[in-house]
């Protein structure tokens, strides 16, 4: 009797031939890329850039039914999106500025240069606080001028050519009212004139000096030598008959008030004697003088 071909036993006890092999597992993504979803919105199939392929079926000979090596296949790029457009605003150009000078900074004096400076004006403002201090402990004050007499003698007068020549006696008295300064005068000039023209005579006296509540009587003598005298000064003279002239004495000279060691500096004084009268003795005299008290003159310091 023939075995059964379908019973259990026979078909356990032989296993086919050819066992049914199992597909691979899909490949993993090449260079690390991520995997694209299929366009059919599957999303189990993925593929990636130049993935590798599936192996193809077992080759005859391969052992143990391994695949052979696979080949990358190429894939289509992404589409291309091109960059938006840029849109470009030109602005205008800037409005042209004025040219800057610049000057290079001075450099700074140096350390010995400035205490020298700061020490000069320290002295200089010491000097001036103590020439004020002495200033005005001491108060130099001008000192006082009066004519006291005054005469001329040979006068002769040209009416042809309106010229004078005549002697000017004079005398001044100089008081000195400070009691702690000596005053010396330099470079006194004394001049004469017939008022109100222009010095007719003009002479050099000798320097002089008065100490404190000094007084000094200064006598000078003016000479004139055809000296052109205008119409108006010279009628009296034209006449011969007598009459006043007003006449002009006057006094300008340096002076410096001293005390010891400590001197004021050089001033400027004038001395103004104006409108003096002088009256002719007679008829056709040729000499005039001053008849009254001492005159009282102007001081300029």
């Amino acid at each position: 009797m023939q075995p059964n071909s379908s019973s259990p036993s026979s078909s356990s006890a032989h296993p086919p031939d050819h066992p049914v092999s199992k597909p691979p597992p899909p490949p993993a993504p090449a260079m690390g890329y991520p995997a694209n979803p299929s366009p059919n919105g599957n999303p189990g199939a993925a593929a990636a850039y130049f993935a590798a392929a599936a192996p193809p079926p077992s080759a005859a000979g391969a052992p143990n039914g391994t695949a052979a090596f696979g080949v990358a296949y190429r894939y289509p790029a992404p589409p291309h999106h091109p960059p938006p457009p840029h849109h470009h605003y030109p602005y205008p150009p800037p409005p042209p500025q004025p040219p800057h000078h610049h000057c290079a900074p001075h450099p700074p004096p140096p350390t010995c240069l400035r205490r020298l400076l700061a020490a000069v004006v320290s002295a200089f403002l010491l000097l001036g606080a103590a020439t004020f201090i002495v200033w005005l402990l001491l108060r130099p004050r001008a000192p006082a001028f009066s004519l006291t007499s005054l005469a001329l003698s040979r006068v002769a007068y040209s009416p042809s050519n309106s010229s004078l020549s005549a002697s000017f006696d004079a005398a001044l008295l100089a008081a000195n009212p400070n009691a702690k300064l000596s005053v010396t005068y330099f470079s006194p000039l004394a001049s004469v004139s017939f008022a109100p023209s222009s010095p007719i005579a003009v002479a050099s006296l000798a320097p002089f000096s008065q100490g404190p509540g000094n007084t000094t009587t200064l006598a000078f003598r003016l000479v004139v030598d055809d000296a052109y005298v205008g119409p108006d000064d010279a009628a009296p003279l034209k006449s011969g008959g007598g009459g006043a002239v007003g006449v002009q004495v006057r006094l300008m000279a340096v002076a410096v008030f001293d005390r010891g060691g400590w001197r004021t500096r050089r001033r400027v004084m004038r001395v103004m004697c104006d409108g003096v009268q002088v009256v002719f003795r007679g008829k056709n005299s040729t000499e005039a003088a001053f008849n009254g008290p001492p005159r009282q003159c102007d001081v300029v310091l």
